[in-house]
């Protein structure tokens, strides 16, 4: 009978977590003023309303009320929107958001752990204005990136992590202090004879009032954040904590105050466990905030380059050559300068702003932009870039961007708008992290019940154990942080690297790129033009001024290393000209391309990229085709491509339609961004794979799955070290990819000059019959080919994954492909050195 009445009464509980969890919520509608919605969404513990209702069309502030501390809630973030917004605490903060279409637009805090949602409605259309979450991204720039990472908020966000960090300390300390006395005499009390032992160590009351203080002081940010999630029915790690920890010492308070209404041999208190827990879970909460700093140290980096000065000088010293005078000029602060400003800027000093060269000349540093380490020669009306730093002689600069409209302005908000962003693969994560501490919960409920029903005696000390460690051990933190940390320290990587990642799943999507169409004019060349003689290419300018052609324009001195290294990799290369089919033959055959397109019209890129992809698809080829390009005609095409990487030296048109842009415009970047995408998501199958066996092994090992072959029995307190080293064990493996190594090296490629195919572009040419005809061929997606020709192979000597059509070495009868003529000869010196067995 007591049997059955445990497992009605665990039923019952499970239906009603199941209600209580999972049970429709309602959400509350922001109220129309003036054209605008308008909304208060309180802070703490949980968002409240969770849900929002929207009207499509229509712009909406939110105004978040946040009544707590902590770094958990200290950001929200809306990915699909691009939006990442500083909440200081306990102050209230607006965040504005663009008119949607309908949809369900959801946000976070920056731990990924507690979730809300817009909910967008007003038809089966958008809206007029209205923005799909691909377009509100772009729309919230202005309104979001701003404010939300201005200098005052960056000095409060950093202000609140150093006020945490010490509450964290004190409350550590005083729960070791009270905590170890405790679970020393409880250790000694399992492992040795505790009869000549002084009778009072073995009173529980005086363990009651070591650990009450640890529960009560120590535990208080757990327990109020675990609570306050628990009654907005959005759990969180906090909440399995307070559970577990809150149950164990009820539990040892009834041994102390009415050990007779317990059971024999189930009257042992678990005070220690309450206190080595809760110190355990904040010293990991410590070491998790240090070291998730390390994830944002690319974006810190970048702001610190800015100068917090600059120094002003007029005309009549820049005149008379006074400028040089080491006394010249008057120090002003930064954001005082306006455009037309003139300054100096002496050797081994920062830039302070984007300008033009006025007087003097130099050797600049770019790397910060360009990720280049060479020195860049810079004179009289050459254009120099805020946070660059002159090497060697003084200059002085006519500031042409200041404040936001810089160039290191607009990487920080990129950076920054992109990590908001999610990508793909953690869609799965958050489905999972969405019901995983409910099901937690009621895994919990059934192993205790299972125990009292079942367990060998004491049962209810056994039941009581296997809950609460089943409680602590779990980790949901985990699954939420898996990729976002591993996401930030990609972007910032590729920031450092010169290559600017606009989103998440562009940063996922790169690696899967098989064929990369390319611009010529400023992107595979120089960009550099001369008046056209009779016959030429030509560019028309305005009526009054002569023809331009590129005729003669050089090749970048990299392209033909970067486009061998594609090649090498199996990726095929095309390229698309507006110039004559000489003009175009003699560059595609110099760097070794492909295919080539000439006599391509402005507006016809984005057509070709799109028959590209259509023939890439017939044939079978499930790759990405990617296009690099630099002009405001390579905008279309770039955004028609599946991945679109736009030059850094060109446009900003061509920019703001990009997926990446290579801010120092070379064909390198390319393959940086295909390295990064790899290494990124390497990164990011290492820590899911963490976040999910840790869960699925360790859950069960709580609840005691191995007891009836082992007798053995995990305990709350290694429980809780598990939980806690789980979470910096991602943090320290997404550190990792800091240190990555992604930046293209050319300096062992074998550029070889070939014989590019090359199609005329015409109205014939486009015809639908024309096309499949002769496409297939010209873009080398419909060849026969062997069986090999499909397959990939590992450079022996490097570890790169290469193609078919590699280098290659026969040795005692097996081929072996390479990267490279370096690889080929360390190869040729020592074979046996990498010929595994």
């Amino acid at each position: 009978m007591e049997t059955i009445a445990t497992i009605v009464v665990a039923a019952l509980l499970s239906l009603a977590i199941v209600w209580f969890f999972f049970g429709k919520r309602q959400g509350s509608a922001a109220v129309v003023d003036n054209g605008r919605q308008r909304i208060t969404v309180g802070v703490q513990g949980g968002y409240s309303p969770a849900t929002i209702e929207l009207k499509a069309g229509m712009p909406t502030t939110i105004t978040f009320d946040r009544k707590e501390t902590g770094e958990c809630t200290s950001h929200v973030v809306f990915s699909d929107l691009g939006i990442d917004v500083h909440l200081p605490g306990n102050q209230r903060t607006n965040v504005e958001i663009p008119a949607l279409a309908p949809g369900d637009y959801p946000f976070a805090c920056g731990m990924n752990m507690v979730h809300g949602s817009l909910h967008v409605v007003g038809g089966s259309t958008p809206a007029a204005g209205a923005a799909t979450a691909h377009d509100a991204q772009t729309a919230s720039r202005a309104t979001a990136a701003a404010p939300a990472h201005s200098p005052a908020a960056d000095a409060s966000a950093a202000a609140e992590n150093a006020n945490e960090t010490r509450d964290l300390t004190r409350r550590i300390i005083v729960g070791t202090v009270l905590t170890v006395p405790v679970f020393v005499v409880a250790m000694a009390m399992m492992a040795a004879d505790m009869s000549t032992w002084p009778a009072w160590l073995m009173n529980p009351w005086w363990q009651f009032a070591l650990i009450t203080p640890v529960m009560l002081y120590c535990g208080w940010p757990i327990h109020r954040v675990g609570w306050l999630a628990l009654v907005h029915r959005s759990p969180e790690m906090n909440s399995l904590v307070t559970l577990g920890t809150c149950a164990a010492y009820l539990y040892s308070l009834v041994v102390c105050i009415a050990p007779t209404a317990l059971p024999e041999g189930s009257r042992e208190p678990y005070f220690e466990s309450v206190g080595v827990v809760i110190t355990l879970v904040l010293v990991g909460r410590l070491l998790e905030a240090k070291a998730r700093q390390g994830t944002g140290d690319a974006v810190s980096a970048l702001i610190g380059l800015r100068p917090n000065t600059a120094r002003l000088v007029d005309a009549a010293d820049i005149a008379s050559g006074a400028w040089r005078n080491p006394g010249a000029g008057t120090d002003v602060a930064i954001d005082s300068l306006k455009p037309g400003d003139t300054v100096i800027v002496k050797a081994g000093d920062r830039v302070p702003t984007d300008g033009v060269i006025v007087a003097g000349c130099a050797q600049v540093d770019e790397s910060m932009v360009t990720g280049e380490s060479r020195p860049v020669p810079h004179g009289e009306g050459d254009e120099v870039t805020g946070a660059t730093t002159v090497l060697d002689r003084p200059i002085v600069l006519r500031a042409t961007t200041v404040g936001d409209d810089t160039v290191l302005s607009q990487i920080i908000a990129m950076v920054r708008k992109a990590q908001a962003t999610k990508a793909p693969v953690q869609q799965l994560a958050d489905r999972i992290a969405a019901v995983f501490v409910p099901v937690v919960v009621l895994i919990a409920a059934w192993t205790f019940a299972i125990w009292l029903t079942v367990g060998p005696q004491p049962r209810l000390a056994h039941a009581l154990v296997a809950a609460v460690s089943t409680l602590i051990i779990a980790c949901p933190c985990a699954l939420g942080l898996a990729t976002p940390l591993s996401v930030t320290s990609g972007l910032g990587l590729g920031a450092r690297n010169g290559v600017l990642v606009t989103s998440a799943n562009a940063l996922q999507r790169a690696r899967n790129i098989t064929t990369v169409v390319f611009d010529k004019t400023g992107t595979v060349t120089q960009g550099v033009a001369h008046l056209a003689q009779g016959g030429e290419d030509c560019v028309a300018q305005t009526d009054d001024m002569p023809k331009v052609s590129y005729a003669d324009d050089p090749v970048k001195p990299d392209s033909a290393a970067a486009i061998a290294v594609l090649h090498a990799r199996g990726i095929r290369t095309i390229m698309l000209s507006g110039d004559k089919e000489e003009t175009t033959r003699r560059v595609a055959d110099e760097v070794g391309i492909d295919t080539a397109i000439c006599n391509v019209r402005p507006g016809g890129k984005a057509w070709w990229i799109e028959r590209i992809q259509t023939e890439a698809e017939a044939a079978g080829d499930t790759g990405l085709v990617a296009m690099v390009g630099d002009g405001i005609n390579d905008a279309p095409a770039l955004a028609t491509a599946d991945i679109g990487f736009a030059m850094g030296t060109g446009t900003d048109v061509a920019m703001q339609s990009a997926d990446i842009t290579v801010m120092n415009g070379s064909l390198s970047g390319v393959i940086t961004a295909i390295d990064l995408s790899h290494a990124t998501m390497r990164n990011i199958r290492e820590n899911l794979t963490f976040a999910f066996m840790y869960n699925i092994i360790g859950i069960p090992l709580a609840a005691g799955v191995l007891y009836p072959l082992t007798g053995w029995l995990l305990s709350p307190m290694i429980a809780g070290l598990a939980m806690a080293l789980s979470s910096i064990c991602l943090v320290l493996n997404a550190n990792r990819l800091r240190n990555a190594k992604v930046a293209a090296n050319l300096d062992d490629a074998m550029p070889t000059p070939s014989h590019a195919e090359i199609i005329v572009d015409s109205q014939e040419t486009r015809s639908q019959n024309a096309f499949s005809q002769k496409g297939h061929d010209m873009f080398h997606f419909g060849k026969n080919k062997t069986k090999d020709s499909d397959q990939t192979f590992v450079d022996p000597v490097c570890g790169m994954t290469v193609g078919a059509d590699a280098q290659s070495v026969e040795h005692q009868g097996t081929t072996y492909r390479f990267c490279s003529a370096h690889c080929v000869e360390a190869f040729k010196a020592d074979p046996a050195k990498f010929v595994k067995g």
